[in-house]
């Protein structure tokens, strides 16, 4: 009977010793696996932008260079002045070129005169006179030529025939030097009438030369009435006056100007990479920050460069794009000149369902994947992608609303396994 009982004490022993490490085997395999971050899948508006640093810069702006030659008469303005278009600004010393003007003008009605002679000249028996010289000589050189060449096919019959002893010497030499005085009255006569015909063309190129006189003196004029009239600066744009370096009865130094701005609008330059520009349109909106305002301005994106520009950067080149923004709400706070961040919203899109670039994995096949969590089991799900942000990737497929999903997959995770989840639950 005693034996029994103790058998019966070892048995329950050894059960509650089984039992003791039963449950231990089953905690240390549960402690042993993997543990992961997971979220629930959720829908976002994701907003896919560039962010840029330019500068502020006035609507419109106008410089004028002020001439160092020219004294200032009178200011009319001063800088901080709202002026419109078409405003005087100062007025220069024109005594000078009123002077030039008056002799200008002058030189004009004599040389008017001139040309008036030339043409009445031109009608009278003067330059009849040299047109018959031209004729005459035209006629004396013809009828001279004409007997040159009876001359000349004499003299070399009789130079056969005195060849073959039908002619005597003196009969020959006689045929020769009729010839020889027959070529000389040619040439005068050739000279004759090169001298008529240039005194004619000389008439003429009188006349040409004074109506091309006239074209210059004229064009002197128009360049001293501008001067005069420049003489008087006006603004060409509304704004306000925000240099002005004209002072009364002083020569400007060299490079002084007076400029403009119009600021009742501001807009920003902006140069953009390539990779960036090409997602670029013109309407796009955008966000700016103004460096040293705690306030942020609204803006459009108004235009974008035809063309690329490339920039060096040591040995590096960069391919850039000028994109105008103009700025919708801007205030007096705002100055021309200013350092700004720009943010661009390239697209946009609602309730979309996005996760963290890291939750989807790429497989040999180059197929994106993630892995959602049912009941802490891993589940391979294949996905679609769409839009990205900075931080974030859409998902157009392959995942719901309220689905878990481990946001950074450790290395060598499998689907099926098994895991213990941390954080995001």
């Amino acid at each position: 009977m005693k034996k029994r009982k103790k058998l019966i004490v070892i048995i329950a022993i050894i059960l509650i010793l089984a039992a003791l490490f039963g449950a231990k085997a089953v905690l240390s395999a549960k402690n042993n696996f993997k543990a992961v971050n997971a979220a629930d899948a959720m829908k976002k508006n994701l907003v896919q932008s560039i962010s840029i640093t330019g500068n502020i810069k006035a609507n419109e702006s106008e410089e004028i260079m002020l001439p160092s030659t020219q004294k200032v008469q009178e200011v009319l303005i001063k800088e901080g002045q709202e002026v419109k278009k078409g405003q005087l600004l100062i007025r220069l010393d024109a005594s000078d070129l009123d002077n030039q003007l008056k002799k200008g003008r002058i030189s004009l009605e004599l040389s008017k005169r001139d040309l008036e002679k030339l043409k009445d000249e031109e009608n009278s028996t003067a330059k009849k006179t040299m047109e018959n010289s031209v004729k005459q000589a035209e006629l004396s050189l013809q009828s001279t030529k004409s007997k040159y060449d009876d001359a000349q096919r004499r003299h070399e019959q009789n130079m056969k025939l005195y060849e073959a002893g039908f002619l005597s010497k003196e009969e020959f030499e006689n045929s020769k030097s009729a010839l020889d005085d027959l070529q000389t009255t040619m040439m005068n006569m050739e000279l004759a009438l090169d001298n008529a015909q240039n005194s004619l063309k000389d008439f003429d190129d009188k006349i040409y030369q004074q109506e091309k006189q006239i074209q210059i003196t004229n064009t002197d004029l128009e360049g001293l009435q501008k001067k005069v009239a420049d003489s008087n600066i006006k603004a060409n744009i509304n704004g306000t006056i925000v240099k002005m370096d004209a002072k009364n009865n002083q020569y400007p130094p060299a490079g002084s100007s007076i400029l403009i701005y119009d600021q009742s609008q501001y807009k920003m330059d902006l140069k953009v990479s390539q990779y960036d520009a090409v997602s670029l349109k013109e309407g796009q909106r955008a966000t700016i920050k103004i460096k040293g305002l705690d306030k942020t301005y609204e803006g459009q994106v108004t235009k974008i460069g035809e063309s690329a520009i490339v920039e060096m950067s040591g040995t590096n080149k960069e391919t850039k794009v000028m994109v105008e923004i103009t700025l919708d709400n801007a205030d007096e706070l705002i100055k021309a000149g200013y350092e700004a961040d720009a943010e661009i919203v390239l697209m946009e899109k609602e309730n979309s369902i996005a996760v963290g670039f890291e939750a989807v994995q790429t497989d040999p096949e180059g197929k994106k994947y993630i892995f959602v969590l049912e009941n802490n089991i891993v589940k391979k799900r294949i996905v679609e992608t769409g839009l990205e942000t900075d931080f974030e990737i859409e998902i157009t497929t392959g995942l719901e609303e309220g689905e878990k999903y481990i946001t950074s997959p450790p290395l060598g995770l499998q689907d099926g396994e098994t895991v213990k989840t941390i954080g995001g639950m």
